[in-house]
């Protein structure tokens, strides 16, 4: 049964809000309640289309009032859905688009529910950037809380590594900045701890100059899969900060498979070429996308491989070194897809990633080289069991070559999220939680219990 709030609430919610509320029996109600992973069919008590800040207080204090938890929605992207929850005030963070840029400190001040491919529009005016995620309809807020890794991350570190502040609506209603001289502890518990310790209404980054790099894919049949990421490998091992590479095994027009290259460089001096010659030159090339484009038509390279609507469960290991076995298994697991429209990826990570001290934020896999992924999708429901048992199934496999970390980004709905953390990391989270959030009135995330007094 869709939970629903007592007549006297509903009306009370919609007097003190400007925003809009929709409700279980009103129109816009299950259009509303949909995010991107059609796998999550969450029926909230509330979703309140937030104004402003007041708006947001206004909605938390309500929530905390009568014991209904809340979950904060800005780009919906989340594989685990997490944007929703059944019960669940839903905090719709939407219409906070604002995006200012100070050119001259190279900063940025965005709202909460700006996505990444309009804050690079607005950042790309003045020719700055800051690191982003791969697909351009992912919500800033969650990608940075997350630790958040993209084509930039090699030069200038993850996402969270670039927040120079964050406007938050606490548990109790009140609103604070948190930042490096204003609660320390929070900030460096947004910086890769998930959306546990508040409503983030607005982000301050670092700006870095990026202008017209050389990006695009270079596909080549799955037969050359282990070539390809052997040359992966090599060149990642060899590459400056500017370049950064990926691989994937993505799904052909024909229901087969291709495996494809990505490279991205943001320097002058042709090591994009260069290594982009040098996976020319494994021979049997199907497609080169490869040349100077503008920034934002990079960050919207893969948008159409990942559209809305599909059905995702994902598991992700970080691995130190991609041995040959690592290689083979990957092959394997390919081969065994139950979905023509499954995935598989290598994201190399080091560089600037790599020379942030772990302690410094709540992500802390920084002397992992290679995140490996295996992405499930289909569009038929009858397939989900047999979906999420291969990706499961490869990541064991995959175990004995990982870190033992994963990206808190990219869990599905049901993982224990202890696993993103070391012991240590995880109880420093929890204590945190617990002064900022001390009943875990905001639950709907990869979730870190508050600590036990």
């Amino acid at each position: 049964m869709t939970p629903q709030i007592e007549i006297a609430d509903r009306d009370a919610l919609k007097s003190l809000l400007r925003g809009t509320v929709h409700l279980p029996d009103s129109d816009g109600y299950h259009e509303a309640r949909q995010v991107w992973n059609a796998m999550i069919d969450r029926y909230p008590a509330a979703i309140v289309c937030a104004s402003g800040v007041a708006d947001v207080m206004t909605a938390v204090q309500f929530a905390a009032e009568r014991g209904l938890p809340v979950a904060i929605r800005c780009g919906g992207h989340n594989v685990a859905g997490t944007s929703v929850g059944d019960g669940s005030i839903v905090i719709d963070l939407a219409r906070f688009k604002s995006v200012r840029v100070d050119r001259v400190q190279r900063k940025a001040c965005a709202g909460g529910g700006v996505l990444w491919g309009e804050y690079d529009h607005e950042t790309q005016a003045f020719g700055l950037a800051s690191p982003g995620g791969a697909i351009s309809t992912t919500g800033i807020a969650g990608l940075t809380l997350g630790g958040g890794y993209g084509y930039l991350s090699r030069r200038y570190g993850m996402a969270c590594d670039n927040l120079i502040s964050a406007d938050v609506v606490t548990a109790a209603g009140e609103f604070i900045t948190a930042s490096a001289d204003s609660h320390p502890d929070l900030f460096w518990a947004l910086r890769g701890g998930g959306g546990n310790f508040g409503v983030v209404t607005s982000l301050e980054f670092q700006l870095h100059p990026v202008r017209e790099p050389l990006g695009g894919l270079i596909v080549f049949p799955f037969e050359m899969s282990k070539a390809v990421l052997q040359r992966l490998r090599d060149l990642s091992l060899e590459a400056s900060d500017n370049l950064a590479t990926m691989f994937a095994i993505i799904p052909s027009p024909d229901g087969g498979k291709f495996a494809a290259a990505v490279v991205s460089d943001i320097g002058k001096e042709g090591e994009g070429d260069r290594a982009a010659q040098a996976f020319r030159e494994l021979g049997s090339v199907l497609l080169d996308t490869v040349a100077p484009v503008s920034y934002c038509t990079m960050q919207r390279q893969v948008d159409v491989s990942y559209p809305k609507g599909q059905r995702h469960y994902w598991k992700s290991s970080f691995v130190k070194t991609l041995s040959d076995d690592v290689i083979d298994l990957v092959i394997e697991a390919a081969g065994s897809a139950p979905s023509p429209l499954n995935v598989i990826m290598v994201e190399v990570y080091g560089g600037a990633v790599a020379r942030v001290p772990s302690d410094a934020t709540a992500f802390e896999h920084r002397d992992a080289l290679f995140n490996l992924s295996f992405l499930a999708i289909s569009n038929d429901p009858a397939n989900d069991s047999e979906q999420r048992a291969w990706a499961r199934e490869n990541w064991q496999k995959a175990l004995p070559y990982s870190t033992g970390g994963a990206y808190v980004n990219y869990m599905s709905e049901g993982e224990d999220v202890h696993s993103a953390y070391s012991d240590a990391r995880f109880q420093r989270l929890a204590a945190i939680k617990a002064k900022y959030d001390p009943t875990n009135l905001f639950r709907f995330n990869q979730n870190i219990p508050p600590a036990r007094k």
